[in-house]
């Protein structure tokens, strides 16, 4: 049984992770409704295979991770000047669009570093792998980590797809979102720094 508890208490700890409008989201919901479905779940492959990434680290390594960070201010500092800054840069660019070149031929790699930019997402996944080894009493095996894994995958990759086939809806019913989405995605980000800096 704990082999089916393991993949789908992942799904569960990826759906809420990605379920909330965040910088990932938001760029899959502007280019599914300018460029399509299928462009946007380039950029969500990429932006799953972070996602992935994080969840093992928080896994195998969440604890020194977490406890370097909080006794490191300087790498804190750091950490949360990332998502700052392009807060800042994505509010200055108002309504313009990315070129849709960029999302044709370099979607997978876009996902990728939103999702690695996005510090807020390993910082869940920190939080996250607390619940998780309440639940489970995980053995480090290789079909353990498999299943890990896949459930994250599944889950991340299933809300995105959620956000690219809903697109057209969401655009058509709050067309301020259409007009706005860079500052939407900036102001999300600079909350993301407030509520990291609240913490310190």
């Amino acid at each position: 049984m704990e082999p089916i508890l393991i993949i789908v208490y992942a799904i569960i700890a990826a759906v809420i992770g990605a379920l909330p409008f965040g910088l990932v989201n938001l760029t899959v919901l502007d280019i599914a409704h300018r460029k399509g479905a299928g462009t946007a779940m380039r950029l969500s492959y990429g932006a799953a295979v972070i996602e992935v990434m994080f969840g093992l680290t928080a896994l195998i390594a969440g604890g020194l991770i977490a406890h370097y960070l909080y006794t490191n201010p300087l790498m804190k500092y750091l950490v949360i000047s990332v998502p700052a800054i392009l807060g800042v840069v994505f509010i200055s660019r108002g309504s313009k669009h990315h070129k849709a070149v960029s999302a044709d031929r370099f979607g997978f790699l876009r996902g990728m570093l939103l999702n690695l930019v996005s510090v807020q997402v390993l910082l869940y996944w920190l939080i996250a792998m607390t619940w998780f080894h309440a639940l489970l009493d995980i053995e480090y095996s290789v079909l353990a980590l498999f299943l890990f894994v896949l459930g994250i995958w599944l889950g991340k990759i299933g809300v995105l797809w959620l956000y690219a086939i809903f697109s057209n809806k969401v655009f058509g019913r709050l067309g301020f979102l259409s007009r706005n989405i860079n500052r939407l995605i900036g102001a999300v980000l600079l909350f993301t720094v407030v509520l990291q800096l609240i913490k310190q």
